[in-house]
């Protein structure tokens, strides 16, 4: 998957950033370069929610600034 980079006004570029989400509720500490990158932690909620199905998805969004910040 390709990622696309935005320029900002001080002239640098910056990546998109991934964080994995459980029914749209951020689950990760990192935030990932890309959606392979965090495959390993989507893997380790998959074994969890078979272990304890409760009808939760896990996915892996793009980082937004507003809605998945770390309090």
């Amino acid at each position: 998957m390709a990622t696309k980079t935005s320029k900002q006004d001080n002239g640098t570029t910056s990546q998109k950033k991934f964080v994995v989400t459980r029914s749209g509720i951020r689950v990760s500490e990192r935030e990932y370069d890309n959606v392979s990158d965090a495959t390993e932690e989507v893997d380790h909620w998959k074994k969890i929610l078979a272990t304890w199905p409760d009808g939760t998805k896990v996915t892996v969004e793009e980082y937004n600034d507003k809605k998945h910040r770390i309090y």
